[in-house]
C-alpha cells in the first residue's frame, strides 16, 4: 500500500513532461494551457499558504488555551482538538503530539486532520483564491454538507484500528518500529470524536432549517479569514525587507514566510511545491477528461452527475486544487456535490496517503476507508441537505444574469434536470 503514493507522482510527472512538450508546441490551448495555468498557480496557492503558515504560533496557542480544554472537559483526548482545526501535514500531528492524553487519541487526532484541519486551513482558503466569486455559495454548502461527515470518517478509521490492534508508531519518526497497540474502545471513540459530533450535528440542523443564514455565516468567516491571511501576508512581506516590526516592537510573533536556517520548507516553498505538482496534475485532469469521457460519463449517470462532475471526484482524490480546477465547467449541482466529497476524501491516493506512508504506515488501508467513506457518505447528505438549496440558487442565478442561459448545457439533459427538480421544490 505505501507504494501507491508513489506510483501517483510518477503519472502525475509524466503528464507533466507530456503538457510541457505541448506547451512548447502551443501554450495557448489543450494540454499546453493546463501545463501552464498549473505553473501559474502558485501565486493564488501562495496568499492563504503564507497567512495560514505564518500564523501557526498564534494558531497553535489558540487550540492550545481556548480550544484543547473544551475537550478535555468532555472527557476527549485534547489532542483532536489541535487537528480539528490545523492539518495534520501543516503542524497538526506535532501539536497533537504535544497535547494528546493517550497515543491512540493522538492517531486519532492525526485521521481528523487528514479531514477537518485539512478543510479548514487549507481546502477553505485555497478555494475561496481558486473559485470564481459566483461560485463562492456552492463551495459554502459542499464545505458544510461535507464536514457532517468527518466524525464517521475518523470513527470508521478508528473502528477498524481498534478491532485489529493494529500496531502504531508511538513517537513522531519517519523509520521507528510500530510497536504500539491501539487499544481503545468504541466507547472511548466515540467520546473522543463528541466535541467535533456536536459541532457537525449543530451544522446539519442549519443547513436542514437555515439554509440562507448558513451561506452567509460561512461567507462571512471566509472573508474574514481571507481578510486576515492578506493583512498577515503584507506584513509579513514588509517584516522579511525591512525588520521594522522587530525593531518597533521588540519581536516578531509570526513564523518566516520564506526558508531559514531553522525550517527550509516555509510557505513559499509548500506553494511552489503544490504549484510545480500541478503542472502536472492539471494535465492529468484534462486528459481523463477527453479520453475516458464514456467512462465517466457512466458513473455521473449512476450518480446524477455530468462529465465533469465525474471527472472532478477522480481529480480530488489526487488532489483538491487540481478538482477546484474544473468547478467552473461543472453545473451548480455538481459543484456541490463535488466540494462536499472532498471534505473527507481530498489527497486519498496523494499527498494524505504520502503523509500516512511516512509517519503511520500501518493505518494507511484503514484511513483510506476511512475517508473514502465519508466522502461517499457525504454526497448522499448533500444531496439531501445542500442540492435543493444549490438548484433554488442556480434558479437565481440565471435570472440575475449571473449564469448564462445556455452555461452547462452539455447535451445530457443537465439543465433540464436541475429545472424540473426546482419546480417540484416550490
Amino acid at each position: 500500500m505505501e507504494h501507491i503514493g508513489s506510483v501517483i507522482i510518477y503519472i502525475i510527472m509524466l503528464c507533466a513532461v507530456i503538457g510541457a512538450v505541448a506547451a512548447i508546441r502551443n501554450s495557448d490551448e489543450g494540454l499546453g494551457k493546463e501545463f501552464m495555468e498549473g505553473i501559474h498557480s502558485t501565486g493564488y496557492i501562495f496568499v492563504p499558504a503564507a497567512g495560514i503558515m505564518a500564523s501557526l504560533p498564534y494558531i497553535s496557542w489558540f487550540v492550545e488555551k481556548a480550544v484543547s480544554p473544551i475537550f478535555h472537559k468532555i472527557g476527549a483526548d485534547p489532542a483532536l482538538a489541535a487537528t480539528a482545526i490545523l492539518a495534520s501535514d501543516m503542524g497538526g500531528y506535532q501539536l497533537a503530539n504535544i497535547l494528546k492524553s493517550s497515543t491512540e487519541g493522538w492517531v486519532m487526532a492525526m485521521v481528523v486532520g487528514l479531514m477537518a484541519g485539512a478543510t479548514i486551513v487549507f481546502s477553505i482558503p485555497m478555494g475561496l483564491a481558486m473559485l470564481d466569486k459566483r461560485d463562492h455559495k456552492y463551495m459554502a454548502l459542499g464545505v458544510m454538507s461535507g464536514i457532517l461527515t468527518v466524525p464517521i470518517g475518523a470513527f470508521i478509521t478508528s473502528a477498524i484500528l481498534s478491532l485489529s490492534n493494529a500496531q502504531v508508531r508511538a513517537e513522531i519518526s519517519t523509520n521507528a518500529d510500530s510497536t504500539y497497540a491501539f487499544a481503545i474502545g468504541i466507547g472511548q471513540v466515540l467520546l473522543n470524536l463528541s466535541p467535533i459530533l456536536i459541532f457537525v450535528v449543530a451544522i446539519a440542523a442549519g443547513l436542514r432549517f437555515m439554509p440562507d443564514l448558513m451561506i452567509r455565516g460561512f461567507m462571512i468567516f471566509g472573508k474574514t479569514m481571507d481578510a486576515g491571511i492578506k493583512l498577515v501576508l503584507v506584513f509579513s512581506i514588509v517584516e522579511y525587507f525591512t525588520g521594522i516590526f522587530s525593531t518597533v516592537f521588540g519581536s516578531w510573533g509570526f513564523d518566516p514566510i520564506i526558508a531559514d536556517p531553522k525550517d527550509q520548507y516555509r510557505a513559499l516553498e509548500t506553494a511552489g511545491y503544490i504549484g510545480i505538482m500541478l503542472c502536472g496534475a492539471f494535465p492529468m485532469v484534462y486528459l481523463l477528461r477527453k479520453y475516458a469521457a464514456k467512462p465517466l460519463e457512466a458513473l455521473g449517470n449512476k450518480l446524477g452527475l455530468s462529465p465533469t462532475g465525474s471527472a472532478g471526484l477522480l481529480a480530488t482524490v489526487a488532489n483538491i486544487l487540481a478538482m477546484f480546477r474544473l468547478v467552473r465547467s461543472m453545473p451548480p449541482k455538481d459543484k456541490v456535490i463535488n466540494i462536499s466529497f472532498a471534505v473527507c476524501a481530498a489527497f486519498l491516493l496523494g499527498d494524505h496517503l504520502s503523509f500516512s506512508a511516512n509517519f503511520q504506515p500501518n493505518i494507511i488501508l484503514p484511513v483510506m476507508l476511512g475517508k473514502l467513506g465519508a466522502g461517499v457518505i457525504a454526497i448522499a447528505l448533500a444531496y439531501w441537505l445542500s442540492v435543493p438549496k444549490a438548484l433554488e440558487l442556480e434558479k437565481q442565478d440565471r435570472e440575475a444574469g449571473i449564469i448564462g442561459p445556455d452555461e452547462y448545457m452539455d447535451g445530457h439533459g443537465e439543465q433540464k434536470a436541475s429545472t424540473e427538480v426546482t419546480a417540484t421544490k416550490e
